[in-house]
């Protein structure tokens, strides 16, 4: 399987697939609620078309990549407490014979293999679903496990079968091709079992080769390493078996049987979430699930893909029709901003910083406001505030600064600007001193503060403005 990548994010796999353009897109490229955590169809932001969804199976690595994940799955804390669960309660069957009778024994080994075949079912479809942690103990016994036992019997059966249909034949070649026909098979059989749970299928050979050519030559490498498996707990026995007491003989069994079961199962759950797209199996891990929850602004999506394809003014239309309804959003504030800027698009940006510079200024961010009154500025030189609030907090900083002829710029004439402005005497006290300190202009700074005095005899500056004149004379 070729791994996709994301047009626009090269390095994130993608989940997202748009089969008329061949475009793959990752999770913050498309538009729907998927951005939003949700479970819906996915569109493409540029035609509208549905996208497929992939799954997890670009970021899946390949199963022969994860054989030590696989080997520790059984020691984690709710497969080794089923574990102890199934050794303990084989080894209170095993009592049974002396107390009960061998009917109650039977009947007590029958309930185990069926909670044991129900786990190991549990395991294979948790794992194609992308989950990482194993069925606890609620989930294996929420519902009896009887009918997964029974199902798998039953596609056993039908092999067996098979195979006797063939020895029928008489003939000893067909009968070991017949045999290695079902052991090769019954992986995939298996596989089928758990996630669809159907005996029809399980034992379909156009759903088994359906599956075994999804995988395709994987399927061999699956087979050789469940092989091995089989072949390990095999020996492990054959080693061991004289040196366990015959007592603790079935538990130790249960024990081991069961490590190499969940080994195996959880490699069987792996392969069907990595070649979910050419099975037909749609599943996503926890990383992705987790990313998907993430909380990813649509809009950013949006204008994010128009930017990079070069559809500038379709960015420029929603972000501007966001803000309509957003006014107070300074991150699209800032964005439209910057894409003006770059569009250079002169008349419309220095539009725009009106609304935008009145946004800053509400937040009293007057350091936000002097730099972005610098980017205004170095599209025109001449370029006004119109809200006489924002040419006084510029004017501050910037008298801060040092920049005196942008102070002077702002402020001078404000009275008639803005008649009814409410902090004249501030601005033109600055305006003075600024004529004062940093152009040694003491003719004009005085002529602002006769105004004051004249026009503002009581103004709270008063006695600045006193000193001030003092300081023009001498």
């Amino acid at each position: 399987m070729r791994r996709q990548y994301c047009k626009f994010h090269p390095l994130e796999p993608a989940l997202w697939y748009n089969p008329r353009s061949h475009m793959a897109y990752c999770e913050r490229c498309v538009d729907s609620g998927e951005t939003r955590g949700g479970l819906g169809q996915a569109r493409c932001f540029l035609s509208g078309d549905e996208l497929q969804y992939l799954g997890s199976a670009n970021i899946a690595k390949p199963f022969w990549e994860n054989l030590g994940q696989f080997f520790r799955y059984p020691f984690k804390p709710d497969s080794l407490m089923m574990i102890g669960v199934f050794v303990v309660a084989s080894w209170a069957v095993l009592s049974m014979v002396d107390a009960t009778g061998i009917v109650f024994m039977l009947l007590g080994a029958l309930v185990i293999l069926a909670c044991i075949t129900r786990y190991g079912f549990l395991i294979l479809e948790f794992t194609a679903e992308g989950r990482e942690a194993p069925p606890t103990l609620q989930e294996t016994f929420a519902s009896a496990g009887f009918e997964v036992l029974f199902q798998q019997v039953a596609v056993q059966v039908v092999f067996l079968a098979f195979l006797v249909a063939v020895h029928r034949l008489g003939s000893d070649f067909l009968d070991v091709i017949a045999l290695a026909l079902v052991v090769f098979v019954t992986p995939a059989s298996l596989m089928i079992l758990a996630t669809d749970k159907s005996i029809s299928l399980a034992i379909n050979p156009a759903s088994i080769w359906h599956l075994i050519s999804s995988v395709g030559w994987s399927y061999l490498l699956l087979y050789a390493f469940l092989f091995l498996l089989w072949g390990a707990e095999a020996a492990f026995f054959e080693v061991f078996a004289g040196e366990i007491a015959p007592h603790y003989f079935i538990p130790v069994f249960v024990g081991v049987t069961l490590y190499f079961l969940m080994v195996a199962y959880n490699l069987m759950g792996y392969v069907i979430f990595q070649y979910q797209a050419e099975i037909g199996f749609v599943a996503e891990d926890q990383q992705a699930r987790e990313k998907r929850r993430a909380s990813v602004d649509p809009l950013d999506a949006r204008v994010e893909v128009l930017v990079k394809e070069g559809r500038y003014d379709k960015a420029v239309e929603a972000l501007s029709k966001h803000l309509r309804s957003q006014p107070g959003s300074l991150r699209h504030h800032d964005k439209l901003s910057r894409l003006l800027i770059a569009m250079d698009d002169r008349e419309q940006a220095l539009a725009h910083a009106q609304v935008y510079l009145e946004s800053v200024n509400k937040l009293g961010d007057e350091a936000r406001l002097y730099f972005l009154y610098s980017d205004y500025e170095k599209l025109d030189s001449k370029f006004m505030p119109e809200q006489p609030s924002i040419c006084l907090a510029l004017a501050h900083q910037l008298f801060r600064r040092g920049k005196f002829p942008q102070v002077c710029h702002l402020l001078a004439n404000l009275h008639k600007r803005a008649p009814s402005f409410d902090r004249i005497p501030e601005a033109y006290l600055l305006m003075a001193q600024t004529l004062l300190d940093g152009m040694k202009d003491t003719y004009k700074a005085s002529q602002y503060l006769k105004f004051l005095k004249a026009k503002y005899p009581e103004c709270k500056e008063k006695s600045q403005v006193d000193a001030l004149l003092a300081q023009c004379g001498s």
